[in-house]
């Protein structure tokens, strides 16, 4: 058991170091390095700690956070992969993700790529591009993904840009003010991000008042689905919380 946990620990260490240098640093990351740290130490003290009865305690605790949190993951990954989208909504949402410098992440590029496939079947949806500028980026998510819709021939009265936001209620709220303007009080939209954003991203859309909200989900690469999942259980649990 020793050697287990010092492993684990090592190897969610190494992972964590990996992403970093892979993407932009977040949440997720730090708890997958901070998980990492826990598991080596307690690998290394395994048997002077093993002996204490809070030990125990504590052990028993962190097992059962653990299953909340896999029913939790769950719980967001099948909500995050149902679409409800019929193609005939009047506008598209899609949120901002990381930008490294002033080109789009693979989440990101993920989610224009599919607003591009919904934009084929209903190129009367106006797409709002919304997100503001982050760390480690040298141009807004809005103006990257604009750039990246219009490369990619979106025509740019199609796209509406939403650059101040940095965080999902933002982007949300403000693009709801954009298309109040647009459309007055009644209008459909579809929210497009990637599959853990999703159940998330869609709760918030209509507590910010949008009426009726459906949703498209894109994909995520293997090795990002950890740390998303493990940022994304947190803020859906301080969503519960405050609302």
């Amino acid at each position: 058991m020793k050697k287990l946990f010092a492993f684990l620990g090592a190897v969610l260490i190494v992972y964590g170091i990996v992403l970093s240098l892979m993407s932009n640093f977040n949440v997720g990351i730090v708890m997958i390095l901070a998980l990492g740290a826990v598991l080596f130490i307690y690998g290394l003290f395994y048997k002077r700690l093993d002996q204490h009865g809070a030990m125990r305690v504590i052990e028993k605790i962190v097992i059962a956070a653990l299953c909340v949190e896999a029913v939790l993951v769950g719980f967001i990954a099948y909500q995050g992969v149902h679409d409800t989208v019929s193609y005939n909504e009047d506008a598209v949402i899609v949120l901002g993700a990381g930008v490294h410098g002033d080109r789009v992440s693979l989440p990101l590029k993920q989610r224009l790529d599919k607003a591009l496939e919904y934009h084929e079947k209903n190129p009367e949806a106006v797409i709002v591009v919304t997100g503001g500028r982050g760390f480690q980026e040298t141009v807004t998510e809005a103006e990257a993904m604009e750039k990246y819709l219009l490369e990619k021939g979106v025509k740019p009265e199609s796209v509406l840009k939403e650059e101040n936001a940095t965080s999902t209620n933002e982007n949300m709220k403000f693009s709801k003010v954009i298309l109040d303007n647009r459309f007055g009080d009644e209008y459909s939209v579809a929210v497009i991000t990637n599959n853990f954003h999703i159940y998330r991203s869609v709760r918030i859309a209509k507590n910010e008042g949008f009426k009726d909200v459906k949703h498209l989900h894109a994909g995520l690469q293997w090795y990002n689905l950890m740390p998303c999942y493990l940022r994304e259980s947190l803020a859906v649990i301080k969503l519960l919380i405050l609302v």
